[in-house]
């Protein structure tokens, strides 16, 4: 477990926001959210020190696959992958030299108290009259869930990052840094952040090697994840885990939707593209490959992510580019082919 989860530190503030419904939570890049509400006055979002933090901790439900629930998953609960965010006393604390700037804390916070800017995740704390606290204790526990609960997503707007170059030329390089098994909990989050549940398989299990699952209300599949450059590795590992699967869980090879996260696509000139389109047309198996920053990119812009077929692309058309513009309703920043986040960099 990482040790951000097993620090104790005792809250001496907790919080709700007394507000009635209807209001708006706005989203934006660099700067603070703010809180729209019924009679159209905006007043600053707010740390409110969750006693449960969604923030720092997924929920059970969100790592536990209905579709795989036989196989052994890796239980870590840390959104941060790598251990960046702590509860304080007041407020929920960010170490700025730790943080990579993925953003899945902020897409979490229900009442979007956190925001990205100069790169990082920042804690908003602002004072506001429409604050109230509670106790913290299992009474005042009880409050906050409920208030928590009550918000949706439909309640959030507007963008938490902008998708730049300059963006993304900074946080390829800090997830490089990561370990796999820091880099294989970024992919599982980013899928939960997507609207999936997402598992990763546990660890010393030399029965099942793949990397994790996802499964939602449409469609489920095996996941790889590969951050370097053997992506050929990773068609045929995605073959195996379908084989494997099937003989041992009775997982129907057409009812899997496998699916490759890399941090950039395979060049052309790569045989992993012509694999891809081998698989499919021999056995009927398609492989989809999204990359860490078109997830991301889906996550600062809130969209949920059910059906990841829209994400096969092979030695005919190896660009996401137009599904991932299509979903986020506007064309991105990204420039052609930069660190092949959306489509060959050559």
């Amino acid at each position: 477990m990482s040790q951000i989860l097993r620090t104790k530190t005792t809250q001496t503030k907790s919080s709700i926001f007394d507000i009635k419904k209807p209001y708006v939570i706005i989203h934006k890049p660099g700067k603070e959210c703010e809180i729209e509400l019924a009679n159209g006055k905006k007043i600053p979002s707010t740390c409110i020190n969750c006693m449960n933090p969604r923030c720092m901790k997924l929920q059970e439900e969100e790592i536990t696959c209905e579709d795989f629930s036989e196989i052994a998953h890796e239980m870590n609960k840390s959104v941060c992958p790598v251990g960046a965010i702590r509860t304080g006393k007041e407020q929920i604390e960010i170490d700025k030299s730790k943080c990579i700037g993925c953003g899945v804390c902020a897409c979490r916070c229900p009442v979007g108290a956190i925001y990205m800017a100069d790169g990082v995740a920042k804690v908003s704390m602002q004072k506001s009259s429409l604050i109230r606290e509670v106790r913290t204790d299992a009474s005042g526990k009880e409050i906050q869930e409920k208030f928590i609960d009550e918000i949706k997503d439909e309640y959030h707007t507007g963008i938490i990052q902008n998708d730049t170059d300059k963006f993304f030329e900074s946080i390829y390089k800090k997830i490089k840094k990561l370990d796999q098994i820091q880099q294989n909990i970024l992919a599982r989050n980013l899928l939960i952040a997507l609207g999936n549940h997402s598992t990763l398989s546990r660890q010393g299990n030399v029965y099942m090697r793949m990397d994790g699952f996802y499964n939602n209300e449409k469609q489920y599949g095996v996941v790889e994840i590969e951050t370097g450059l053997d992506m050929l590795d990773v068609s045929r590992a995605l073959l195996d885990d379908v084989a494997v699967i099937n003989a041992r869980y009775a997982v129907k090879k057409e009812d899997n939707h496998p699916l490759a996260v890399c941090l950039s696509m395979a060049n052309k000139r790569t045989d992993y593209w012509q694999v891809v389109k081998d698989i499919k047309n021999v056995i009927k198996l398609q492989i989809n490959t999204i990359t860490f920053g078109a997830l991301m990119i889906l996550m600062w812009n809130r969209i949920k992510v059910s059906d990841f077929d829209r994400f096969y692309i092979d030695v005919d058309n190896s660009s996401i580019r137009k599904n991932i513009e299509k979903l986020i309703g506007r064309k991105s920043s990204i420039s052609d082919g930069f660190l092949g986040i959306l489509e060959n960099s050559k």
